[in-house]
């Protein structure tokens, strides 16, 4: 995988890409209203994306703003099913190939093959080697307050930009980050989102590890514990 994306936005616009994320997007809820109304005139929904992904005339809807309560309170903004195909080819195609290599080993969160109980697994595996090794040590734990709320989208783009040097990817971005035409902060419920949050914080990752030194670093999404010994 070369360490740049360049013209790969039309090489990867096409109607069986649009239509395989469309069939990531709805899988396990194709019985809400939204899918099953998308599924009647499929074909014609991913050829109409097609066409204005190709000329960019596409333009991301808005938002459907809703609460949940567990583990807390949060605010989750849910975009159009349309869009949602969208956030999902713009993943697949370019940014998790390009980015999640990447990623420290030890990041977790919303990362295939490995997830909380991975995670969980390896910090019990950590802690017994800096048992073994240093029998006392100490655990700092972290937590981004309000994480999504804050990122910056300024800072956001030009992490992206010095992977990705296709000027069409970069307005698709564009596009989707500044549809509610704000600076700071990222939609909870987009799949964009996600990934996003993970590039962002893989910056202080690098530097922890490769700067501060810091050999045990474990991190999902915002919740962090670097791990040192007791001298």
């Amino acid at each position: 995988m070369p360490k740049t994306l360049r013209n790969k936005y039309y090489e990867n616009l096409c109607f069986e890409k649009l239509m395989e994320a469309h069939k990531k997007a709805r899988k396990g809820k194709g019985l809400r209203d939204e899918i099953i109304k998308f599924n009647l005139k499929q074909e014609e929904y991913i050829y109409y994306l097609l066409e204005v992904l190709s000329n960019k005339t596409y333009k991301h809807g808005g938002y459907e703003v809703f609460y949940v309560t567990e583990p807390k309170l949060r605010k989750i903004e849910k975009s159009r099913y349309i869009d949602r195909i969208v956030h999902r080819w713009l993943v697949d195609n370019f940014l998790e190939p390009y980015f999640v290599p990447t990623f420290i080993n030890t990041s977790y969160a919303c990362i295939k093959k490995r997830g909380m109980h991975k995670a969980c697994l390896d910090v019990q595996s950590a802690m017994k080697k800096c048992k073994n090794k240093w029998g006392s040590y100490y655990i700092l734990k972290m937590d981004i307050s309000k994480y999504f709320e804050n990122i910056d989208k300024r800072i956001l783009l030009s992490i992206l930009e010095k992977k990705i040097k296709d000027k069409d990817v970069m307005w698709l971005i564009k596009e989707i980050l500044y549809s509610q035409k704000k600076e700071v902060g990222l939609e909870i419920g987009n799949y964009t989102s996600q990934l996003f949050a993970n590039i962002y914080l893989n910056e202080a990752d690098t530097y922890i590890k490769k700067e501060l030194g810091v050999k045990y670093l474990f991190r999902y999404m915002d919740d962090c514990a670097p791990r040192m010994y007791n001298k």
